[in-house]
């Protein structure tokens, strides 16, 4: 079998890995550290008998049709619970709940969208309007990765509430990105995938387990053709000319038949530096995840949106606490 090196087991990684292994290939999977998941992973808190926390929420929508497949690839599918309910908290308290009715997509939202009391009439109609406008332009417009999303908002007269209230906390949410920095076209393919095409696409998927379990590598390397190298840092990517000849980590050189870099853009500087690429265009867009323990229960909700607020949204992980 052809052999591939993959550089990095964060999630981009183990995507690879499983993708390549099922059609044929042997896969060695080179990591830093001495778990995979990258970003997407687990720490004790505070020793090791401690509770696991999440170095972040992470979910997906069942509109994330590769991500979905790989937890079917790892066998985990089942460890992912989805809700159908997204809850709207404004400041005071007030809950409105959004889910989909009887009706087909792309009405299946208009029953519970009417009735959301955090937008007024003017607010549902310009946003009406907007939904009614992404599929017809979705194809036919030339210029969405040109203008911004929040240039394209404008254009459909958004009102204010409804920019802040439901574009900007739906794409921020989804994109980690301000509306006047996402290219429209990335803002109709959240609106498209996750609320317009299906009925069920919006759908929020919560992992039930911490990320460590999720990213099980007993699942990823069942098959044999994957092997995982831990603590085992690249240091140098060797090459011919233009092309890749193997790798050196602490342990030696190793090669392969085909190399895979799945790693953060500033790391794949330091190593192939004369790669011709404007590593100025790129920049980091972290998320800030913050953990809150309390002496008893504070809400029943599963998870909420919170509007006017600098956090976006709030997760139950334990009974309320």
């Amino acid at each position: 079998m052809p052999r591939v090196i993959v550089i990095g087991g964060g999630l981009a990684g183990l995507a690879t890995a499983a993708a390549l292994s099922s059609a044929g290939f042997e896969v060695d999977i080179h990591e830093a550290r001495n778990f995979l998941g990258g970003r997407a992973t687990s720490w004790p808190a505070g020793g090791e008998d401690a509770e696991t926390i999440d170095n972040c929420q992470h979910i997906l929508l069942r509109c994330c049709v590769n991500l979905l497949d790989l937890y079917k690839r790892l066998g985990v599918e089942r460890k992912i619970r989805f809700h159908r309910e997204f809850f709207f908290i404004e400041p005071g308290g007030r809950i409105s709940t959004m889910q989909r009715g009887i009706l087909p997509a792309p009405a299946h939202f208009a029953g519970s969208f009417l009735g959301l009391k955090f937008l007024s009439l003017a607010d549902k109609i310009a946003i009406a309007r907007a939904m009614n406008a992404i599929p017809r332009e979705l194809h036919a417009r030339a210029d969405l990765d040109r203008i911004t999303m929040l240039d394209w908002l404008r254009e459909k007269r958004q009102t204010p509430a409804a920019i802040e209230r439901y574009w900007r906390q739906v794409l921020v949410s989804a994109l980690n990105e301000e509306l006047d920095r996402m290219a429209a076209s990335h803002g109709f393919q959240v609106f498209w995938l996750g609320m317009i095409a299906r009925a069920d696409s919006y759908e929020m998927g919560i992992p039930d387990v911490p990320l460590r379990e999720l990213y099980d590598e007993a699942s990823l390397t069942s098959t044999g053709a994957v092997r995982i190298h831990h603590r085992s840092s690249v240091t140098a990517v060797d090459a011919a000319g233009e092309t890749v000849t193997g790798i050196t980590c602490a342990d030696g050189s190793h090669t392969a038949d085909y190399y895979v870099s799945c790693l953060p853009f500033e790391r794949l500087q330091i190593l192939v530096p004369g790669l011709p690429v404007e590593w100025n265009a790129f920049e980091h867009s972290p998320i800030t995840g913050i953990h809150l323990w309390f002496d008893r229960p504070i809400t029943d909700l599963p998870h909420a949106t919170l509007l006017d607020r600098t956090i976006h949204w709030m997760f139950n992980k334990r009974e309320g606490r």
